[in-house]
């Protein structure tokens, strides 16, 4: 399996980059997330992939992110929807957009992406809300972290707290209430889990 690719771009559109790596050309399917992180062609770049192998088609699907990619593949891992309809909806919305309309079961949204339906928004919904959690923080806590910029600090803080026995709702109040402690000062990663560590034990 083939987990990334580094090399230089030699052709580029919306969907699709050829990367050319020692003389060699792979090309990967991209969302449009990707496109706008990629470098010009002749720059060198390089992308997270996913191999999908059947009878007939061998394809690779690249992502700049790894939350690209992991969206992704929890996408394609629903029934019914497979990599170029995955790759469609990340193009449509934003991984982090994805994340809350899943969490909050907004289904105009996701019924909004072309070809997806209600019943196939449902089974997202259905299939992916809990998962979508375990990513990261939920819908409510996420949209703070967001206006913060401080959403991989806070993410990270949270697997701390967690992994030092302190429950995923606990964890994620600690850390929301150190956020707002002083909005405009951007905390490190150390000091985030100690001023949470203050609310977590309160």
């Amino acid at each position: 399996m083939i987990a990334h690719i580094q090399g230089i771009v030699a052709e580029k559109t919306p969907m699709r980059v050829v990367i050319d790596v020692s003389g060699i050309g792979y090309e990967l399917l991209i969302p449009i997330s990707s496109y706008e992180k990629i470098g010009a062609i002749g720059e060198t770049t390089k992308l997270l992939t996913y191999q999908h192998v059947r009878e007939d088609v061998l394809q690779l699907f690249g992502f700049s992110t790894k939350e690209e990619r992991e969206m992704f593949l929890l996408l394609i891992s629903i029934s019914g929807i497979g990599p170029k309809s995955a790759l469609g909806i990340i193009s449509s919305i934003a991984v982090k957009e994805l994340r809350l309309a899943i969490a909050h079961e907004n289904l105009t949204l996701l019924t909004a992406v072309p070809g997806i339906g209600k019943k196939t928004a449902q089974r997202i919904v259905v299939e992916l809300k809990d998962k979508v959690a375990k990513m990261g923080v939920t819908a409510e806590a996420a949209s703070k972290f967001a206006s913060s910029g401080s959403s991989q600090t806070a993410d990270e803080a949270m697997m701390a707290l967690i992994s030092l026995g302190y429950h995923k709702s606990v964890s994620e109040k600690a850390i929301v209430r150190a956020l707002q402690e002083n909005p405009d000062h951007p905390m490190s990663l150390q000091e985030l889990i100690k001023a949470a560590l203050r609310y977590a034990s309160a």
